[in-house]
């Protein structure tokens, strides 16, 4: 299957502070080190759980317009940037696990947000969500972090 998103493309993690970054290294008194939490599924007030990593296709023009629209879901957070992704790195990244893992990134464009794309992870071929928390997944997590840390663009 030929993939939707070009391996050279770029993504970005929109950053919430200071629900996305590690305690002591606050973005905001050194270069910041983003927590794994920053990737984490969530349960959505709907109820519904999340399948997917919300990013932003940087190659689209409404990139920006679409970034600004985002807003954080904690209250006490703001806007602080966001984290530059390769989609081939992401792609490439090694999870150590006994299943079948495949990581997706795949457009996703809406009316609302035409850049939008997912980073969506498959175990034996079944869509992880935010109802399961395998080691796999808080694995995954905690290399895209460390990935997405080296290009944080500060707002």
């Amino acid at each position: 299957m030929e993939d939707l998103i070009d391996d050279r493309e770029d993504v970005a993690r929109v950053l919430f502070f200071p629900s996305f970054f590690q305690g002591e290294d606050s973005p905001l008194y050194s270069d910041g080190v983003l927590s794994p939490t920053a990737f984490k599924l969530q349960i959505l007030k709907s109820g519904a759980p999340e399948a997917s990593i919300s990013v932003l296709r940087t190659m689209i023009a409404s990139f920006i317009h679409d970034m600004a629209r985002l807003t954080p879901r904690t209250p006490s957070d703001f806007k602080y940037g966001y984290a530059l992704l390769n989609v081939g790195q992401v792609r490439r990244i090694q999870i150590p696990s006994n299943h079948s893992i495949e990581i997706e990134v795949l457009p996703s464009a809406s009316r609302h947000l035409h850049s939008h794309a997912e980073i969506v992870v498959r175990m034996d071929g079944d869509v992880v969500t935010a109802e399961a928390d395998p080691i796999e997944i808080i694995r995954f997590r905690k290399k895209l972090a460390r990935l997405a840390s080296e290009r944080i663009v500060k707002l």
